[in-house]
């Protein structure tokens, strides 16, 4: 037997698994635990899971209803796989908008990382350049626009963090963690938002030497348990979470 077989019985001896147990309907299916969705978001993002399996896994979790464990596996997978890297700053406010962006609001958010930085705030915004289901205006492409720096890899918006005369950055997801970007695609076939959009913005790439702050919106009344709870997983000394405009 090849090598490439080999690995194939063990991709499957993972995903298969998983998706038996949580896409038998909504009377039988089953939560994963930690160790399984970690394991199973580990090899999606490496790129050795077929792409229908994939979206199968993901759509199922969403339809069945995400449990704790299944966020916390999937987010320590990405945390796992992300280039992360410490500003010289005591603190930092993460301000974690959601990666796809505003379609019926003016974003005023993604300038609030410079403003906080005028007031002695040292500040981080991470995003994408478009992603869906919503396609709408990032962070990314208005600060393109207003001419800031959107290329940084997490080490250079540490020091621009640092650097007291600038206080702020922006940092892109694929710079921080190019096997979940490369999922951009798969996502957008998928149509429907996924547990991927929960846990993507709280993965901090930049973190300061003491205290990390965490700042996210949401829309649906069930996400401030489930943020506030994987704030702390992913390691954040605090969390703000307002009820915002389009979950901003």
């Amino acid at each position: 037997m090849s090598l490439s077989q080999n690995a194939a019985i063990d991709v499957a001896s993972v995903i298969r698994p998983c998706i038996q147990k949580v896409a038998t309907g909504p009377e039988l299916s089953e939560d994963l635990n930690r160790e399984e969705a970690q394991a199973a978001m580990e090899l999606i993002m490496q790129g050795k899971v077929d792409p229908v399996q994939s979206a199968v896994l993901l759509i199922a979790l969403r339809m069945k209803r995400e449990a704790m464990d299944e966020y916390r596996g999937i987010l320590q997978a990405i945390r796992d796989n992300t280039a992360t890297a410490t500003a010289d700053v005591d603190e930092l406010m993460d301000v974690a908008d959601p990666y796809d962006g505003y379609a019926r609001g003016l974003p005023a958010t993604p300038f609030l990382p410079a403003v906080l930085a005028a007031c002695g705030l040292p500040a981080v915004s991470h995003g994408v350049e478009a992603m869906g289901p919503k396609y709408g205006a990032t962070h990314r492409m208005i600060l393109r626009e207003a001419g800031a720096r959107v290329d940084l890899s997490p080490a250079e918006a540490a020091e621009r963090i640092g650097n007291p005369d600038i206080g702020w950055a922006y940092v892109d997801m694929e710079a921080f963690c190019p096997g979940l970007h490369n999922l951009t695609s798969l996502r957008s076939q998928i149509v429907k938002r996924t547990c991927l959009t929960t846990v993507e913005n709280i993965v901090g790439p930049v973190r300061a030497r003491n205290r990390t702050h965490l700042l996210i919106g949401y829309v649906h009344k069930a996400y401030p348990p489930i943020y506030s709870e994987l704030a702390r997983f992913s390691g954040f000394d605090s969390g703000l979470v307002v009820r915002g405009v389009e979950g901003g």
